[in-house]
């Protein structure tokens, strides 16, 4: 192999992640991983990214009121994860109740 005809390993792991379909994914655990700097602190006190599955993030609520609340400003959330992640990684969110999972202060 000559000189000019190597690629970076980040180049190849890359080109190996979308032959395998895994770029997406990866971006979807970006999201998840930085979740307040996507949707800034007080969103992100108030849910829980779970998962995606497709294109659809599920999440973690806190109260019945902040799912209503999301549900307003989901154009605005799925834009803010989508530039994020430079694609339509997410179209759609789902919204799960549990204030349990949420420390009370």
């Amino acid at each position: 192999m000559k000189r000019r005809d190597m690629i970076s390993f980040k180049e190849a792991l890359e080109d190996y992640f979308k032959e395998k379909r895994w770029d997406k994914k990866i971006r979807g655990y970006q999201v998840i991983n930085h979740w307040e700097e996507v949707v800034g602190e007080e969103i992100a006190q108030n849910t829980q990214p779970i998962k995606i599955q497709g294109q659809i993030l599920f999440l973690r609520v806190k109260s019945s009121v902040w799912a209503n609340e999301l549900n307003l400003r989901k154009g605005e959330i799925i834009d803010k994860i989508n530039l994020k992640t430079k694609e339509q990684t997410v179209s759609d969110l789902r919204f799960k109740v549990q204030p349990s999972h949420f420390n009370s202060n």
